[in-house]
């Protein structure tokens, strides 16, 4: 196989920019990156020129580029990428591809904040953390979200909050339609599942035929998978469906589209023990079909409770529903305030003032600010000082609203060893403590329990934050033994957070609905590090919901000095 100018090129660039990464001699650096230019203008025959040897008699090509052309010519793997792998991370690399992120700053990202994948990069740039990194800024913060975006075509699954967006779009397009007369979501954007593979629409109309013909003008290569079912990429990559139907086939294509296969399984059996038959074309008796309007007909035509879409993941819903016994579930309108938020003290992008009056707006009556404790330096963690002079502040806004407060809280970072990074003589003045860790994640499912079960017995401790932590598309959470974690936060008093970025949705629906299963009261939090964050408390309650959690399971929907007193 011949060895290619431009390939040959490539590679010495991708060597010169992981050794920079690295920081490794700049001077070999400057060979390679100069090296690479010389052999993408080279004359003549490239791999003669190499295994002649040659090519150490054009100038700028030592011995170090020879070696490499030599072992991109014997079709091998040259030592210097495969040791460069070995030492930076696979998502490190990646970074590289990021535009905007060249080789200083993505070792800027790996070494100063300890970044080793692009969905943890999304997830800083979300935090402010870049804005004080020298060489960022938030300029260049804002760019690198743009960017982010665009790199996230090529992932086969999306964020919820990134697939509802589209989803949304799309709903809209498809309802501007002439003669359409309804549109629904349905799939995992419907359940409020934490990440989407594809988006399903169900699309009530008239005249089924003269919407055919509008969706080829509207959605270019939409393809036909039945005459009146189709098929297409969206704009961002995900496989989507879209199903038109009449008016007397839609509430069975809605709830056939919405269900997973679990669900819909346990339905279609619970049905022929009623001596009726379920599918996608609706509900029968025998030959004859049974007339329901809507879906919720065809869950009492069944005897059962309504199942909300949440709940419809096969999980044993149904056979609830048949019993009556599924929960009244808890409701964005519920919550009365919010306790895990971030301010200009830390890493925020707005002021207490600003986060608070964002808070009332909503219609709150408590808001909790919880900035980063000292460890956190990233983050511009606060020192005594500082969190004193924040108390200062919060008793001046809370002497001006009357009916709302602020609380007096800290994230305080779990420790390696599992104590609380809290700055030193304010324990007393807190309110509360989010506990969480942001640090260590590789250390043994052992240790890592029994760090986390050592911090919620701390007596300040009062919500356990983002307890697994992880980063959805992005990080797994750690090794972790989290029935013992949530036993000992049983035995201690401490609630369970959601957090509700939607980068992070931990813990998630399952393991909250373990959580409620133990006893454990749940704290939704958007974490939020600006004003708009604060809405990412919807996310958070779809996961509540998913769980099954009511209004009386969330510390949010009650008085806050009914939790406050609770320990």
């Amino acid at each position: 196989m011949s060895l290619d100018r431009k390939t040959a090129a490539r590679v010495l660039r991708e060597a010169a920019a992981l050794l920079e990464v690295q920081g490794e001699n700049i001077h070999r650096i400057r060979a390679l990156t100069n090296a690479s230019r010389i052999v993408e203008r080279i004359d003549g025959d490239l791999e003669a020129l190499v295994e002649s040897g040659e090519i150490l008699e054009i100038k700028g090509v030592g011995k170090g580029t020879a070696a490499i052309l030599r072992q991109l010519s014997a079709g091998e793997r040259p030592d210097i990428l495969a040791e460069a792998e070995r030492v930076v991370p696979f998502g490190v690399r990646e970074m590289l591809t990021i535009p905007g992120l060249g080789p200083k700053k993505v070792r800027a990202l790996w070494r100063d904040l300890g970044l080793v994948s692009i969905g943890e990069l999304e997830y800083a740039c979300r935090e402010n953390r870049l804005v004080e990194l020298p060489g960022f800024g938030a300029r260049t913060q804002e760019k690198l979200i743009g960017a982010i975006r665009f790199a996230r075509i090529a992932e086969k699954r999306r964020l919820i909050s990134q697939a509802s967006t589209e989803a949304t779009g799309i709903a809209t397009s498809l309802s501007g339609i002439d003669g359409v007369a309804k549109v629904v979501v349905g799939g995992e954007v419907r359940r409020w599942c934490e990440t989407v593979g594809s988006l399903e629409f169900v699309v009530t109309a008239d005249d089924e035929g003269r919407v055919r013909d509008a969706l080829s003008d509207l959605f270019p290569g939409i393809e036909p998978d039945e005459p009146l079912r189709f098929s297409a990429l969206t704009e961002s990559g995900l496989p989507m469906t879209v199903r038109v139907v009449s008016a007397a086939e839609a509430a069975a294509a809605i709830l056939w589209s919405t269900g997973s296969d679990g669900h819909l399984h346990a339905l279609a059996e619970h049905a022929l023990s009623a001596g009726l038959r379920l599918n996608e074309s609706g509900l029968w008796r025998g030959d004859s079909r049974v007339e329901c309007a809507d879906e919720q007909a065809f869950y009492e035509t069944l005897g059962c409770q309504w199942v909300a879409p949440e709940l419809r993941e096969g999980e044993g819903e149904v056979a609830r529903a048949a019993a009556g016994t599924l929960p009244e579930l808890v409701v964005l309108e519920d919550l009365l305030g919010v306790l895990h938020n971030h301010t200009t003290y830390s890493d925020g992008a707005a002021t207490v003032e600003e986060m608070a009056a964002a808070a009332r707006g909503l219609g709150w009556s408590f808001f909790g600010v919880a900035d980063h404790s000292p460890v956190a330096s990233y983050a511009n963690g606060l020192s005594a000082e500082r969190l004193r002079d924040q108390w200062r502040r919060i008793d001046e806004l809370n002497a001006s609203m009357p009916g709302f407060r602020i609380v007096k809280g800290i994230e305080a970072d779990i420790l390696t060893d599992g104590s609380l990074d809290i700055p030193e003589g304010c324990e007393e003045g807190l309110d509360y403590v989010v506990a969480s860790v942001h640090s260590a994640f590789r250390l043994t499912e052992e240790a890592q329990t029994e760090r986390l079960v050592r911090a919620v017995t701390h007596p300040a401790c009062r919500i356990l934050g983002h307890p697994t932590g992880r980063l959805l598309l992005a990080r797994p959470g750690y090794a972790l033994d989290l029935d013992t974690v949530l036993s000992a936060c049983v035995e201690h008093g401490v609630a369970v957070e959601i957090n509700s970025s939607p980068y992070r949705l931990d813990i998630d629906w399952r393991w909250a609905r373990r959580a409620l299963d133990l006893g454990l009261k749940l704290a939704v939090n958007p974490d939020a590090h600006s004003t708009q964050g604060l809405e990412d408390v919807r996310w958070g309650v779809a996961v509540a919901r998913k769980a099954g959690a009511t209004k009386a399971d969330l510390i949010n929907c009650s008085d806050i000095d009914d939790f406050l007193n609770s320990r």
